[in-house]
């Protein structure tokens, strides 16, 4: 079981001590189950916030930097962008931020609780319709969702980037008035995902990297990329970490030539490495 070693109450903020107990032993997700013995007496594992549409891709990465560290495997907190960055801004524990979408980033920037010079965009993404992968086979294309044999349609709420790119795209075909009520948002893309393969809703908007790792989808059309804005995921060090050098390392790691191969596996697309 992974652990980490709490700091002193005294040095702890109100915020990060009432979000401590939920986020490490509710939301945090285990990288690997094995035991770490000697890495973990020395120190902590890294806390990494990232968008769950990445769940798949960083548990794969985390036990080969955690081997070429010679570290514990980092700990991790899928959930929406939006949410995460809520949680960073009400003083969860986090060191390092992987966000979809560059509004939750921007946000923490601005802030002043991001670590100077540390933000770099990572990937890409494309936005695709689909339905589930039992469902009879026929045409389906975006301007046919105002149709009648569309009732309910999944889509990311407020706090999903998936959600502000599927938003974005209807804006683009003028359906965004017809289809408000069919719309069911939910709290991540992923639960769309979910939504779509157990057949409770007709259809849905997710990431081509959720039909490439996840069953039960099938794809019927692609968001063209001029209808949304430009799908980018970003990764930076919070101001707040303990361990800042390793947290920079972790982001380097996400860049080299074997992540990003892994990352291309799991459905995404590869940018340049470069800061916003």
């Amino acid at each position: 079981m992974l652990t980490r070693t709490p700091a002193p109450r005294s040095r702890r903020p109100a915020a990060a001590a009432l979000l401590a107990g939920p986020f490490l032993c509710g939301a945090l997700v285990a990288a690997v189950g094995g035991r770490e013995g000697g890495a973990r007496a020395a120190a902590p594992p890294l806390l990494v916030s990232a968008a769950a549409s990445l769940s798949g891709p960083l548990q794969s990465l985390a036990v080969p930097f955690a081997r070429a560290r010679a570290v514990a495997p980092p700990q991790f907190n899928f959930g929406s962008s939006g949410l995460l960055q809520q949680q960073i801004q009400q003083g969860a524990p986090v060191d390092v931020f992987l966000s979809t979408g560059v509004r939750p980033m921007d946000t923490l920037e601005k802030a002043g609780l991001l670590l100077a010079g540390s933000r770099r965009d990572l990937l890409s993404n494309r936005l695709v319709l689909v339905v589930p992968a039992r469902a009879p086979r026929r045409p389906l294309e975006i301007a046919g969702l105002a149709g009648p044999g569309v009732r309910r349609i999944a889509i990311g709420d407020g706090t999903v980037p998936a959600g502000d790119y599927a938003r974005q795209m209807l804006a683009h075909y003028g359906l965004t008035a017809a289809l408000a009520p069919k719309l069911v948002p939910l709290g991540s893309v992923r639960a769309v995902a979910r939504a779509v393969a157990a057949g409770n809703v007709d259809a849905g908007f997710v990431y081509r990297s959720d039909v490439v790792q996840l069953g039960g989808l099938r794809v019927v059309a692609t968001a063209p990329e001029a209808s949304h804005g430009p799908i980018r995921y970003s990764g930076a060090v919070l101001r707040s970490s303990r361990q800042p050098q390793l947290a920079l390392a972790y982001l380097r790691s996400l860049r080299t030539t074997a992540a990003q191969a892994q990352f291309r596996r799991d459905g995404f697309a590869s940018l340049p490495d470069r800061a916003p």
